[in-house]
C-alpha cells in the first residue's frame, strides 16, 4: 500500500509540473506575466531585462504601491496619514478616448502618413502586451503595441518621500509607419472631481500661480497649456513684426520644471518634478469643466514637434518633425502633509531638491540696488547710422559718486550699450571695444577700480544671442535657423531694426570667450549675462539639426568658461548651478481667467541662497502695488537709469523708454533704497517660512529668523493682535526664530 501511495504522489506531482508549464505557455496575449524578487530591489536608469513571475505587494517604510496590470494604473497609500492617491478616473460619461486616458497608468500619441492630428493609444481602450516585473519597492513594465509597432519600458520606483516614474531613452522602440508624438506618465495623479475637495493646484506661471479646485460650473474651456522654459523658435511659427500697432504683451514664461496639487482640508497634497525629458515637455493644467469633470496638473513629454515646412519663399505646410528628440522620460513625486502642505511648503521642498543636487548653493544675498546705466544707442542719420551717447563713463561715474554722497552705498551698478555702437548694432557683434563717444577702456577701468574702494561692483552686461539683421554673418554657422532651415526672425516691434537674428551657441561662446579673455581675465571685471539664459530652442546649423537639450548642452559648457558663477537675466532651472545673481524677475502672472491667486513660489525657491532682482520699477503703471509687492517677494529693486532725457532715443530702438532720466529718478532711487532696504536687509541670506493670504488684500510673510512683514494691499487700514496695518502699506516686525 506504502508503494503505491509512493507512486500516486509522484503521478500527482509530475501532473502539477505540467499543467503549470501548460498555464505559463498559454497565458494569452495582451495579458501581464509577473515574476517576485523578494529581497532585489533595481535603480532606475538603464533598460531591465524583465522575467515574468509571481505578483508581489511593493511598499517601503512610508508607501504602499498597487499596480492595475491592465492599464497601468497605480495607487498609492501613505501609511503615516492613511491618504490615498490614485491615478485612475472613470469619465464613461466622456468619449472613449478620453475615458481611456483618465483611465490608464500611460497614453501615447502617434503620428503617420502626412497628417499632423496624433493619435492617442491608452490601454483602457486599446490592449497592450505588457510584461511586468515586481520588486520590493516598485516594478518595471514592459509596453509593447504591435500594431503601431513600438515599444518601451517603464520604471516605478517608490522613494522615500514618494514615488519616480522612468522612461529609459534606449528602451523607446520606434516602426516606420507610426512615429511617436508624445508621453503621458500618469497624468491623472491626485486628480479631483468637480468641486469636491478643497484646495488647488500650484503651477509656476511667472512668479507663480494657484488655479482653486472650486466647482467652475463649466466655465472655462480652455487648459492651461504651456511649454516649459518658453516656446521653441526653432519650430513655433514666425510672428510678423508690425510698427505702430499695438504689441500684445508676451505671456510669462516657466521657468522651473515643477508643478503641483494643495488638498487644504486634508492638509496633504504633492510636488511633481520633471526630472528628465524636461526640454520638451508641456506643462498642463485642466480646471474641471474643461473638457472632463476632473482638476488635473501634469507634464507631457513632446518627443516630436510640428513645424512649418517651407514649400515655397513665403508659404509652407504643416509636418511633424522626423527625426524626433527620443531620450529618456521622468518624473518624481514629493508628498507633504501637515503644515508642509502648502505652496509655500512645496517650494520650499523644490528649494531642498535643488541644493541636494547642487543647482542651488549659497551666494551673496545682501540688499543692493541695481542700476543699469544705458550708454549709447543709434539712430538713422542721412544714409548712415549715427551713434546717441546716453551715459558716458564720466557720467556714471558722477552718478554714482552723488548717491554715495546721499549714503546710497549699497549700488549694484551694470552698464550696457558701453560696446562700440551701442547697444542695438553691437548685437552679434565681436567687436568689445567701448564705444569712443562714451570714453576709453582706460576710463572704465579706472572707474571700475574707484568702485573698488567702495566695495562697489561694476557690471557689464551682455546679451550674448541677439544678432543685429544688419551685419554680415556667416549663415550657415553664425544664425540660428529653424528646423524648416530658414533664418529665425524675432521681432523688435521698432522701426529702425525691426528684427533681429538670434546666434548659434558656438557663435555665443566665440563672443563670450573674447569677452572674458578682455575684459575678465586682464582687467577683472565681472559679467551679467542676457539672452542665453533665458530663451532656448532647436535649430538647423551645419547640416546637422540640434535638440533643446543640445543647446542646453552647449551652453552648459560655454559657461564652464567663466571660472566663477555670474549674474544672469531671468535664467531657466537648468543654469542655476552656473549663476550667483538672479536678475529681471517678473513679480506678476500672464493674468489667465481661471488663475485664482498669484503666489511667491519663484522667489520662495531662491530665497536664502540667491538674491533676486525685479524688473524695471521705472516702467510700472502702479507704483505702490509695485512697492508693496517687492516688500512681499523679497526682491530687490532695479532701475534702468540714464544720464540724458530720454527723449533722445526716440528714433532709435530704445525709444520705449520713457522715463530714465536720474534727475527724475533720484528721489525715487533714494526712497526705495531708504525704505525697501531697511526691511529686506534684515532677512539677507534667509528663506521664508510662511507666506499666507490673511483677506483677499492682506499678506502675511514670516522668515525663518521670526522677522514678519504685512502687507495691506486695500483702501482701509486692517488690525490683527493689536498692530494696525495702514491701508497701501506694510508692517515689519522682529521677531525670534522658532
Amino acid at each position: 500500500m506504502a508503494g503505491k501511495k509512493k507512486k500516486w504522489i509522484v503521478i500527482c506531482l509530475i501532473l502539477c509540473v505540467i499543467i503549470a508549464t501548460v498555464v505559463v505557455m498559454c497565458i494569452p496575449k495582451g495579458k501581464t506575466g509577473k515574476r517576485e524578487r523578494a529581497a532585489e530591489t533595481l535603480t532606475l536608469g538603464e533598460v531591465h531585462t524583465i522575467t515574468p513571475g509571481a505578483r508581489k505587494t511593493m511598499e517601503n517604510d512610508r508607501w504602499l504601491l498597487e499596480l492595475d496590470e491592465k492599464t497601468l494604473a497605480i495607487t498609492l497609500q501613505d501609511k503615516k496619514t492613511g491618504e490615498i492617491y490614485e491615478t485612475a478616473k472613470d469619465y464613461s460619461e466622456g468619449n472613449d478616448i478620453w475615458n481611456a486616458f483618465c483611465a490608464s497608468g500611460v497614453t501615447l500619441e502617434f503620428y503617420s502618413g502626412n497628417s499632423t492630428v496624433a493619435t492617442r493609444v491608452s490601454p483602457a481602450k486599446e490592449a497592450a502586451d505588457i510584461q511586468v516585473e515586481y520588486f520590493a519597492d516598485g516594478f518595471d513594465a514592459d509596453i509593447a503595441y504591435p500594431d503601431y509597432e513600438f515599444s518601451m519600458q517603464l520604471q516605478v520606483r517608490l522613494e522615500a518621500d514618494g514615488v519616480s516614474v522612468y522612461v529609459p531613452g534606449g528602451s523607446i522602440k520606434e516602426g516606420n509607419d507610426f512615429l511617436l508624438g508624445s508621453v503621458w506618465l500618469y497624468p491623472m495623479l491626485g486628480s479631483t472631481y468637480l468641486g469636491e475637495e478643497a484646495g488647488y493646484m500650484v503651477i509656476p506661471e511667472g512668479v507663480g500661480a494657484l488655479i482653486d479646485l472650486a466647482d467652475n460650473h463649466g466655465k472655462y474651456k480652455n487648459p492651461y497649456t504651456k511649454r516649459i522654459y518658453g516656446g521653441n523658435v526653432g519650430t513655433d511659427a514666425a510672428v510678423t513684426n508690425v510698427y505702430g500697432e499695438p504689441v500684445v504683451t508676451e505671456p510669462k514664461a516657466i521657468k522651473i520644471p515643477v508643478f503641483g496639487m494643495v488638498y487644504t482640508e486634508r492638509k496633504t497634497g504633492f510636488l511633481g518634478i520633471v526630472t528628465d525629458g524636461e526640454y520638451n515637455a508641456v506643462l498642463n493644467a485642466y480646471p474641471n469643466g474643461v473638457i472632463t469633470p476632473y482638476n488635473w496638473v501634469t507634464a507631457q513629454f513632446m518627443v516630436r514637434d510640428v513645424y512649418t515646412k517651407q514649400t515655397a519663399k513665403t508659404s509652407g505646410v504643416p509636418t511633424f518633425e522626423s527625426k524626433g528628440d527620443i531620450r529618456s522620460l521622468g518624473m518624481r513625486y514629493l508628498f507633504v502633509d501637515g503644515d508642509e502642505a502648502d505652496y509655500t511648503g512645496l517650494a520650499n521642498r523644490y528649494q531642498d531638491y535643488l541644493v541636494s543636487r547642487g543647482m542651488l548653493t549659497k551666494s551673496n544675498d545682501d540688499f543692493r540696488i541695481k542700476l543699469d546705466f544705458l550708454g549709447a544707442d543709434s539712430k538713422k542719420w542721412f544714409l548712415f547710422n549715427a551713434i546717441v551717447p546716453m551715459t558716458t563713463v564720466e557720467e556714471l561715474d558722477s552718478v554714482l559718486t552723488d548717491l554715495i554722497a546721499e549714503n546710497v552705498t549699497d549700488i549694484l551698478p551694470a552698464y550696457y550699450g558701453w560696446q562700440k555702437d551701442g547697444v542695438t548694432l553691437s548685437h552679434g557683434s565681436s567687436n568689445t571695444n567701448v564705444e569712443p563717444k562714451l570714453g576709453s577702456g582706460k576710463e572704465l577701468k579706472d572707474l571700475q577700480e574707484k568702485l573698488k574702494q567702495q566695495n562697489i561692483t561694476l557690471n557689464l552686461q551682455k546679451d550674448l544671442l541677439l544678432a543685429n539683421a544688419s551685419r554680415l554673418y556667416n549663415t550657415g554657422t553664425d544664425i540660428v535657423k529653424g528646423i524648416n532651415q530658414v533664418i529665425v526672425e524675432v521681432p523688435t516691434y521698432r522701426k529702425l531694426f525691426p528684427q533681429m537674428y538670434y546666434l548659434t551657441p558656438s557663435h555665443s561662446e566665440e563672443i563670450l570667450e573674447t569677452m572674458i579673455k578682455k575684459y575678465v581675465d586682464r582687467d577683472g571685471f565681472v559679467l551679467e549675462l542676457s539672452g542665453v539664459t533665458e530663451n532656448l530652442f532647436s535649430y538647423y546649423s551645419g547640416g546637422e539639426t540640434y535638440s533643446r537639450a543640445d543647446t542646453v548642452a552647449q551652453y552648459r559648457l560655454m559657461l564652464d568658461k567663466l571660472d566663477e558663477t555670474v549674474g544672469m537675466s531671468a535664467p531657466n532651472e537648468y543654469l542655476w548651478d552656473r549663476m550667483d545673481s538672479y536678475y529681471d524677475m517678473s513679480l506678476a502672472t500672464s493674468g489667465y481667467n481661471f488663475i485664482s491667486s498669484e503666489v511667491p513660489f519663484l522667489p520662495i525657491v531662491l530665497r536664502g541662497y540667491v538674491p533676486y532682482w525685479a524688473s524695471y520699477a521705472n516702467f510700472e503703471a502702479n507704483e505702490k502695488e509695485f512697492f508693496l509687492k517687492l516688500l512681499e517677494y523679497g526682491a530687490y529693486p532695479t532701475f534702468l537709469v540714464t544720464d540724458d532725457a530720454p527723449v533722445e532715443l526716440r528714433n532709435t530702438n530704445s525709444s520705449h523708454i520713457y522715463t530714465s532720466e536720474y534727475s527724475v529718478l533720484k528721489s525715487k532711487i533714494l526712497k526705495y533704497d531708504a525704505e525697501i532696504g531697511e526691511v529686506l536687509s534684515k532677512v539677507s541670506g534667509v528663506g521664508m517660512e510662511e507666506h499666507r493670504y490673511l483677506t483677499d488684500k492682506v499678506v502675511q510673510i514670516t522668515y525663518k529668523n521670526g522677522v514678519e512683514i504685512l502687507i495691506n494691499y486695500s483702501d482701509d487700514d486692517y488690525s490683527e493682535e493689536g498692530v494696525t496695518v495702514p491701508a497701501l502699506s506694510y508692517v515689519c516686525k522682529e521677531g525670534s526664530p522658532e
